[in-house]
């Protein structure tokens, strides 16, 4: 293949790096389940998957219940995003991970 071959399909085919990433997660405020986001959506993101990733996962275990039902206080259907709000796979398994899933 060519060099200018080549450009044209990285060009095409090409993934870009997200410019950041955030820990998204819901907790049940006066009855309802609300998305929320650390840090938030007007603080500037963190530069590592990894290290937004053990992030999520010790806001998890700091905020847990053993309860079926979501506690007050308690984060659940914990992931990490991208700057785009698009689920980024967890760097350990290459797939995607949720902490503390509850609906």
């Amino acid at each position: 293949m060519k060099l200018a071959q080549g450009l044209k399909v990285i060009a095409k085919d090409w993934i870009e790096k997200p410019k950041g990433f955030r820990v998204k997660y819901q907790k049940r405020v006066d009855s309802k389940l609300v998305t929320k986001y650390s840090p938030g959506l007007d603080d500037n993101t963190l530069d590592s998957d990894v290290t937004t990733w053990r992030y999520a996962w010790k806001l998890f275990m700091a905020s847990k219940s053993e309860s079926r039902e979501i506690v007050t206080g308690e984060l659940v259907n914990i992931t990490v995003v991208d700057d785009s709000d698009r689920q980024v796979d967890y760097y350990v398994s290459g797939k995607p991970e949720i902490f503390n899933e509850k609906r």
